[in-house]
């Protein structure tokens, strides 16, 4: 990868995560961060306020032994001490690996976590977690509850900052543009998540790009409530406000969930313009915001509303602009995109202030012969040849973009194939005691990223279909792409949106299924009230009709029993294990290595022992083995 010079475009010049912190702190010292809480307040801090407690933190961490290119583990809530904790480790050179923090309100979840944290130490090789507010728990906190592992110290920001100054800076590292930023953990949706090594200069190449894209001005105000664990909320929010010094308002993703309704508020009070999301959370808020929580309500302001991250569904956008269109929502605010971490985020973007492209194709002719035929201008074909895919845009103006098949060579307009993608904003490569076996893993060849992602181009625009891992390929050639499926049982009133699973069955259970049907398992939770055989009967009609498929298996599940990333990515193949070994939509078990529970719980009870404590264990579903973490 080419070495990208110190970015120095209208007025920015900085080469480093730190050095944008510190050179913006200088030039707006009145712009700075909002952060909403769950109850429709906010706070406020200054870039030179995080900027000078950073140099606290790198202050501390450089006392307690931490340095240039040591791991350090950040599991913190959106918020002050995240951003902090974040830029004092850039100071010191050294690199942040940031964590999901557990929902509020739930602490046997926290527990899991902090067993979880401990291997991902060992993976990453980590001195130090520096999470969230301990409360009474010491910074041992962790000792007894899981096998030994290098970690030394875990430590919250509160105690880390004990004793340091008020005022203190410290001599910056000067990281070179190529040296790696940060760590960031991908969702883990086909496998056990890889640490991605980014870049300075990819990031900065990123968001640079972006911003060019969407025409950023100085007044913009961007609004997320992505957690800062995820690229999209990091990368996508907190550095790219840095780099085009517009005023970011954070939220929580678990006030997001509770009440989605405060995404559109903090938009109508700040007047803000961006704003970013997977396609589940537009359709997540046309089915849980009310009239009563709206009234009031502006969106005028909004000018670019992202859509990235899962595949892009025309219906959801469709009926996203329905809903909110009396509030003010002008249409042409929704920008499909596509990206990914291993690509630093961004790769192709809709065109600004353009209708949504959708292309409508021959559903069977894709699923048989890879082929993206559009449908014919005049005549019908039966429902289950139509299919209709949204465009996610063109390459970014530093990104080349191709279809390639199986041995690298391009493939043609409108034939399905891999995503590959070049450009200075690629990956330095995974960190390697983080990778599995994976059967299509991201991989870079010859200066390209080959994404595991199918897709085809037609007309310039990429329409992405799936990862490749996912699909289903029966034995007579046809394929089927669980997404197209998933969208169909969702849309069934009495399904819970968003957490239907569809997945190949197992091999080994074969003798269990129907042979006349086809080897596909659709788990579906149900909302409460619904019938579930009522459901069933309504599923098994609708993807015959639509799509010419009859499951081997409909398994009626209850709510959130379906396993997803923290940005609400259904994890199929998670879904898969857990079906297979009988445990899905059992929340009182999980996927567990008995000898190493028995280890750990007899190591706990070590650890208890004495004092008279007494400890019930309950292990959900999402506790899973090493392997195959989330």
């Amino acid at each position: 990868m080419s070495e990208m010079p110190a970015t120095e475009v209208q007025g920015r010049h900085w080469s480093t995560l730190f050095d944008l912190l510190q050179r913006r702190a200088t030039q707006m010292p009145g712009r700075g961060f909002y952060v909403r809480d769950g109850r429709g307040g906010q706070e406020f801090r200054t870039l030179s306020q995080i900027c000078a407690t950073a140099h606290r933190v790198a202050h501390a961490l450089a006392e307690r032994g931490i340095g240039a290119g040591d791991a350090v583990l950040v599991a913190q809530p959106t918020g002050f001490d995240f951003l902090s904790t974040f830029f004092g480790l850039q100071a010191l050179g050294a690199t942040p690996v940031p964590l999901a923090w557990p929902a509020e309100g739930d602490p046997f979840r926290g527990w899991v976590r902090l067993a979880r944290w401990r291997r991902m130490a060992q993976r990453y090789d980590a001195k130090m977690l520096i999470c969230g507010k301990l409360g009474g728990r010491p910074e041992t906190g962790l000792t007894g509850i899981w096998p030994p592992h290098p970690l030394e110290q875990v430590t919250d920001l509160a105690r880390l900052l004990e004793g340091v100054p008020g005022h203190c800076e410290i001599e910056p590292h000067r990281a070179q543009p190529s040296d790696v930023a940060y760590i960031q953990s991908t969702s883990g949706t086909t496998g056990a998540p890889r640490g991605v090594r980014l870049t300075h200069q990819g990031i900065l190449s990123s968001v640079e790009a972006i911003g060019q894209w969407i025409e950023v001005v100085d007044d913009d105000v961007l609004v997320s409530w992505l957690p800062l664990d995820n690229i999209m909320g990091l990368v996508g929010v907190v550095c790219f406000a840095l780099h085009w010094g517009i005023r970011p308002v954070l939220m929580h993703a678990d006030h997001f969930l509770e009440r989605p309704e405060d995404w559109f508020w903090a938009i109508s009070e700040h007047q803000a313009t961006l704003s970013l999301a997977p396609n589940f959370a537009f359709n997540y808020c046309v089915r849980r915001c009310n009239e009563s929580q709206l009234e009031g309500l502006d969106l005028s302001s909004w000018r670019v509303a992202m859509n990235g991250s899962e595949p892009v569904r025309a219906q959801h956008m469709q009926a996203f602009i329905r809903r909110f269109h009396a509030y003010g929502l002008d249409e042409r605010v929704l920008m499909p995109v596509y990206g990914l971490s291993e690509a630093t985020l961004g790769v192709s973007f809709h065109p600004l202030g353009e209708p949504i492209r959708i292309d409508g194709i021959n559903r069977r002719i894709l699923e048989t012969e890879g082929r993206a035929e559009p449908l014919p201008a005049k005549g019908s074909v039966s429902p289950s040849e139509r299919m209709h895919v949204v465009s996610v845009g063109k390459p970014l103006p530093n990104i080349e973009l191709r279809i390639v098949d199986e041995q690298g060579g391009a493939l043609p307009e409108r034939t399905l194939g891999e995503v590959a993608v070049s450009g200075p904003n690629l990956m330095d490569g995974y960190e390697p005691s983080t990778l599995r076996d994976d059967a299509n893993p991201t991989r870079i060849s010859e200066g390209w990223l080959l994404t595991g992602d199918l897709g085809y181009m037609a007309d310039g625009d990429l329409y992405y279909i799936c990862r490749a891992s996912d699909r289903i390929v029966f034995a007579d050639g046809r394929t089927i792409f669980p997404e197209e499926v998933e969208l169909f049982v969702d849309a069934i009133d009495g399904v819970r949106a968003g957490s239907t699973a569809v997945f190949e069955t197992p091999a080994e259970m074969s003798d269990e299924f129907d042979a006349e049907k086809h080897p596909v398992v659709v788990a579906f939770e149900v909302q409460a009230g619904a019938d579930s055989q009522e459901l069933r009967t309504a599923i098994r009609s609708v993807l015959k009709t639509h799509l010419e498929l009859d499951p081997a298996e409909l398994l009626d599940l209850p709510v959130q029993s379906v396993p997803k990333t923290p940005t609400g990515k259904v994890r199929r193949h998670h879904c898969r294990r857990l079906f297979q070994r009988g445990l899905l939509g059992k929340r009182g078990v999980g996927l567990l290595n008995p000898d190493r529970i028995t280890k750990s719980l007899r190591d706990l009870g070590e650890t208890l022992r004495g004092g008279g404590e007494s400890i019930v264990v309950r292990v959900q579903t999402w506790l899973v083995d090493d392997e195959q973490e989330d």
